[in-house]
């Protein structure tokens, strides 16, 4: 067992949790870069996790970031780069439920998860800085945001978990990481429960009027 090995637990009475570790590939590891990726480290994680099936998926979503990122220096080098993704289709919740012919059956196919997992480049928690280091990564992953938000992609979970970064030549570079929640400007609500993490999340969000999250809302998480 891994002593880097990270597992994030869902606040919810049902219970999720994400598990990420490292893993190494040399396969995977001497893959080309994408364009708008800066992060030269050769070390990858893994991510386990159990996502809805209604939400977009994570390629496409990120597919729309690094869009974004090739045109918009706020962007470029401060996202997360996917190196290889795969979701495994048996298992999900909602065929599982249907095969096994429960009564809430005819309902699974809300709010039904299925497997997922994802390889990136390694990064660190901007939590390990200090001083001027910290606020320098912090803001760099702020205007992220910012540009973002302005390009119609809503990350929806602004935690200090989700604040990365690698080093560059004896720079610290800020990553606004971890996109499982995010979605599209343009799309309505697509989950049954409220977006993001509690602990972290504006105390207006919480209230029955802010199903649609702005970006106001994650400023002040």
């Amino acid at each position: 067992m891994s002593d880097e090995r990270v597992t994030h637990f869902g606040i919810l009475v049902r219970g999720r949790a994400t598990t990420v570790f490292p893993v190494r590939s040399k396969a995977l590891s001497g893959l080309p870069q994408v364009r708008h990726s800066l992060n030269e480290s050769l070390e990858l994680v893994t991510k386990l996790y159990q996502p809805e099936e209604k939400r977009q998926s994570k390629p496409d979503m990120l597919k729309e970031v690094y869009k974004i990122a090739e045109t918009n220096l706020y962007v470029q080098g401060h996202v997360p780069e996917l190196v290889w993704f795969h979701k495994f289709e048996g298992t999900s919740t909602s065929k599982i439920r249907i095969a096994l012919g429960l009564k809430d059956a005819k309902q699974a196919e809300q709010g039904s998860r299925v497997l997922c997992i994802s390889v990136f480049r390694k990064l660190i928690p901007i939590t390990t800085l200090s001083g001027k280091e910290f606020l320098a990564a912090w803001w760099q992953i702020v205007k992220c945001h910012r540009a973002l938000w302005k390009g119609g992609v809503l990350h929806r979970d602004v935690s200090p978990s989700n604040l990365m970064g690698y080093r560059l030549r004896g720079q610290f570079i800020g990553v606004f990481n971890d996109y499982d929640l995010s979605s599209f400007k343009r799309d309505g609500p697509s989950s049954l429960e409220r977006t993001g993490t509690v602990p972290f999340m504006a105390v207006s969000l919480l209230t029955p009027e802010a199903i649609a999250a702005k970006v106001e809302h994650s400023v002040r998480a």
